[in-house]
C-alpha cells in the first residue's frame, strides 16, 4: 500500500496530533478524522513521494518530541 495509518499518541486528537507535526517537525499528515468519524486516534501518511523525501520526513518525525503529557489515573476514595 502507498499509505500508512498509525496510531496517535495518548492526550492527542488525531487533528492535534497533525497540526503539531507541521508545527514542530514540518511533516504534513492528514487527520483520520478526514476520512470519517472512526479515522479518530489516527493519522494518514502518504509514501507516493520520492525516497529522499521519505528519509527526510522520517528524520524530521524521529525529531519529534511530545508536548503532552499521559494523565495519570487518580486515586479514588471512598
Amino acid at each position: 500500500t502507498m499509505f500508512v495509518w498509525a496510531k496517535v499518541p495518548q492526550g492527542y486528537t488525531s487533528a492535534e496530533f497533525a497540526t503539531d507535526l507541521l508545527d514542530k517537525v514540518s511533516v504534513v499528515v492528514t487527520p483520520g478524522t478526514g476520512y470519517g468519524p472512526s479515522g479518530e486516534g489516527y493519522v494518514r501518511l502518504s509514501l507516493t513521494i520520492p525516497n529522499a523525501q521519505l528519509v527526510k520526513g522520517l528524520s524530521r518525525l524521529a525529531g519529534w518530541k511530545p508536548t503532552r503529557h499521559e494523565k495519570t489515573p487518580t486515586a479514588q476514595t471512598a
